[in-house]
Parts: C-alpha cells; structure tokens; sequence
C-alpha cells in the first residue's frame, strides 16, 4: 500500500460517530482545577499568565470564547488568559511573523492546513504525554486523533482538534419550494436547480460560486465529490489532472455569470453570505460553520444538505481543514497551558462551543446534548458520514506547503478559469504538477 493510500485508508473514520441520545447537562462544577499532567511538563499548572490566539475571530465566535475563559479563571484563580483574535486570513502570516521575531503566543488554535509547517519549524510541542495522563483521553474521537496525529507528519500529535467541520449544499428552502422542487441530491439535479433558480431580471441567481479568497477547497471538495475519485494520489501520480477532473471544472465554472453573480470572481465568504442571505442567491457551498449566518439572516428559510452525488451514486466527501488547539514550544508554561486545553475540550466546553456554531464535537460524551438534535445541516452531515456509499477523502496537509498551494499559488489561476483566460486543463495540469512536486520533496524527506 501506498505511503499516501495509507494515509487515506487511516483517515476514513473521520466524522464517522453518531450522536447518542442522552441529555447533557452544562454545570460549572465539572471545570475543576485539577489535572493530571506527565513529568516534567513545564511551568506551574496553576500560575500563569498564557497568551492565546484564536485563528478565526469574529462577532460569532469571539464572545464563545471569552465566556470559556472567563468560566475557566472563575475554576482556576492563579491563571489568566490573554485572549487575542486573528483575522482567518492573515492568521498563518501572523503566527509566522510572530515566530520570525521571538513572539509567539504560549497556546493558539492552527488550522490543519497550516500545521505541518509549524511542526517542520520545531515551534511547537507533542501533546502525547499530555493525552497520555488526561482523564478524557478516552472521551475524544480517536479517528479525528488519528487524523491530526497525520497533519502532523504521522506520529504524534502536536494539535488538539475540537470541533469537526463539513462541506455544506446551503439552500433557500423557500425558493425551491415556491418552483416545486427538491434540494439536489445529484449533480445534475444541482446544476439544474441552478438553471431554473436563476432570473436575472428579477436579481436572482440559483448559485453562489466562490471566487475570491478560500476558493480553492470549496472547489476542490466539489470536484471529488462530483467525480467520485477517492484519492489526491494514485500510483504516486496526482489525481486533479484526469480528464473527469478537468470536465467537472468546466462544467463548475460554466455556472460563473450565467447562473452566479458577476461579482462571484473575487467573492469570498462574507460577501456570499451576505448574497444568500439578501435575498440574491438559491444556493451557497460552504461548511456547517456557516450555520448562525443562516439563521440570523433566513430562520427555517434557510435549508442544508450534504454535497450531492455523483452519477454513480457514491457520495465522496473531501474533509474540511480542522482547527486544532496547539503549545508553542517557546512557551515557558505549558503545563498550565494544557491545563487549558483540557478544559476546551471537556464535555461541558464542548457542547458548549458546537452547538452555537453547528458542528460536531470531537469529544464523544458532548454529542449527547440535545440541541444538536434539532440541528437540520448537522443531522445531513451525519446522515451522509453514515451512508454506507460515502467515501472520504484526506487532503494532503501533511504537505508543509499544501496550504500554500491551496490559499495562495492557484487563487488567481481558478479567477482566470472564471474569466476565460485560462483552460481547465491548464489550471488542472498546473494544480497536479505542484503537487506532485510537494509529495515527491516530501517523500524524500521522510524516506517513504
């Protein structure tokens, strides 16, 4: 077996967990100030002041944050926390700024699509001795465990991932109501509900294509799932460059200004909730984090289901990047630093944090609260992890520049499919060959 089919074979319990039936009730005494720690971990566990970034701040998420922190200094006196909130699209630049100049926070929350990186840098340290000695080591997901341990480079894990995300079909329940059809659960039933969804007299448009900043993965989980291709390697080659790979980018970026908005070319998430959520757009392609957007803008208006599938009938999910809480090796207290981490991510924190967002707790006994129950997009992307036809597919963030890759280096190339400036050939061969030569450096580096 292939060193990348492994990592694809491993990966496929991702998300795979149900939820259970029983309530969970949220009670501050279970945020007590006690921890088991492994030894000589560093710093007093109950004096310090940490510095912690969030990697995604904003209106939604920020104040979930500050009441956990004000609840886990309420539990634990001696330690304080600094709470600083980082634009999602410059926080990798800012982590890397901050190691460059000496400044890096003690604890902060990385993307799995950045992790490998920082790991290749040594900045930041194993939290398998901590796991190890954690009373809720047992309580987490170990397939979502596994999966960070991968993000990392295989072996250990050196990101704590606390909630789980999924490519999302957001769409106005209303419209398809008043046309008298269903939400697509094929591909062509998608595009054709796009078609007819669309009346640009009236300034309405069946779709919402992302063009601008964070693109590129929407784009890519749309081209696995309406292909069916399992796998971003094969045989050692990339996959993104097959001729059902390049056809199913036509045919997504046909839709760009026939059934899209012409501003979709450099749109990114806030101006396309704002379309779907203004009354402009049918459809909307993006995670379930996107659920409060929703439901302040639409109520019940607002409908989800799980990215179609393909015409074979399979249903291939490409994984969304999880954040994952992480301690910097520079820091001097990381023993208070877990400390915190463990508090993130005990049952009461848990249910706490994902039911406000819509997504899914990566600790087991918190997927028993009851509001996630009543959760339409949450129970869709059950329902599909536990369609027996569902196929999961791992993108590579082991690659340290795979994030790279993904955020920066095609942007503009998939911008320049929208307008007619480059073939979907061209843009496939292009995004193929960058990533054969990733995994090619990578394998050498590792001795694969």
């Amino acid at each position: 077996m292939t060193f990348e089919k492994r990592i694809h074979m491993n990966r496929r319990t991702l998300l795979r967990s149900t939820l259970v039936g029983a309530a969970a009730t949220l009670v501050l005494a279970s945020c007590s100030s006690e921890t088991s720690l492994p030894d000589g971990a560093l710093g007093d566990p109950n004096n310090a002041q940490l510095t912690f970034w969030d990697n995604n701040a904003g209106p939604d998420r920020t104040p979930l944050y500050e009441e956990l922190i004000r609840r886990f200094e309420a539990a634990n006196p001696g330690i304080d926390i600094q709470y600083v909130g980082l634009p999602s699209d410059s926080a990798q630049q800012k982590y890397q700024t901050a190691l460059a100049g000496g400044s890096a926070p003690d604890l902060g929350i990385v993307s799995t699509a950045y992790l490998a990186p920082l790991v290749a840098q040594d900045a930041v340290i194993s939290l398998d001795d901590f796991m190890a000695a954690s009373p809720q080591r047992d309580e987490y997901d170990a397939g979502i465990l596994e999966s960070a341990r991968e993000s990392g480079g295989g072996e250990h894990l050196f990101g704590l991932p606390y909630t789980s995300n999924n490519a999302t079909l957001w769409y106005r329940a209303d419209w398809f109501a008043e046309a008298g059809i269903e939400p697509p659960d094929t591909y062509d039933e998608f595009f054709e509900a796009a078609k007819d969804l669309t009346d640009k007299d009236d300034g309405r448009y069946g779709f919402t294509i992302r063009g601008g900043a964070g693109s590129i993965y929407p784009l890519l989980q749309y081209m696995f799932a309406s292909t069916g291709i399992e796998s971003f390697f094969e045989d050692g080659e990339s996959t993104l460059n097959r001729p059902e790979m390049v056809d199913a980018i036509e045919r997504f970026a046909a839709l760009y200004d026939v059934a899209t908005p012409t501003a979709d070319v450099n749109n990114g998430f806030p101006q396309m909730v704002a379309s779907f959520g203004g009354g402009s757009v049918a459809m909307m392609q993006h995670n379930l984090g996107s659920l409060s957007n929703h439901e302040k803008a639409l109520g019940d208006k607002a409908g989800a289901v799980a990215l179609p599938r393909n015409e074979d009938g399979k249903r291939t999910v490409m994984t969304d990047p999880f954040p994952s809480y992480t301690v910097f090796k520079s820091s001097k207290h990381q023993a208070a630093a877990w400390k915190f981490l463990e508090f993130m991510t005990s049952q009461e924190s848990q249910a706490y944090w994902n039911e406000r967002v819509g997504q899914i707790p990566v600790n087991k006994a918190a997927r028993s609260a009851p509001e996630f129950a009543s959760m339409p997009s949450v129970q869709a992307a059950l329902a599909a992890l536990d369609d027996p036809k569902t196929v999961l597919v791992t993108p590579p963030d082991y690659l340290p520049d795979f994030g790279k890759i993904v955020q920066v280096q095609m942007l503009g190339q998939w911008q320049k499919v929208l307008i007619g400036q480059l073939s979907a050939q061209d843009f496939a061969d292009d995004f193929a060959e960058k990533l054969d030569r990733s995994m090619a450096k990578y394998v050498a580096r590792q001795g694969k």
